[in-house]
């Protein structure tokens, strides 16, 4: 049986729910184990759509002429 794959709303809120169990204090150790993997695949997936959607950002910028350039976006490193 193939895997759904989530947009990212639709993993962002799944995302939301796990971390929500997860904070509640009779979760069993195996059940929050098997959480926590879920959510780290989760932000993984996530992280790889944002990273896929900051390379086709571009930048539209003046020149000196006043002329519009467009420019690939550099996101800033900040890890």
């Amino acid at each position: 049986m193939k895997k759904e794959t989530l947009d990212f709303e639709g993993a962002l809120k799944k995302l939301e729910a796990i971390v929500q169990k997860l904070e509640a204090p009779d979760v069993p150790l195996q059940d929050g184990f098997a959480l926590y993997e879920e959510g780290m695949k989760l932000t993984a997936q996530m992280k790889k759509e944002l990273n896929d959607i900051e390379k086709k950002v571009k930048i539209l910028q003046k020149d000196a002429k006043g002329d519009l350039q467009e420019t690939d976006f550099e996101p800033e490193e900040n890890e």
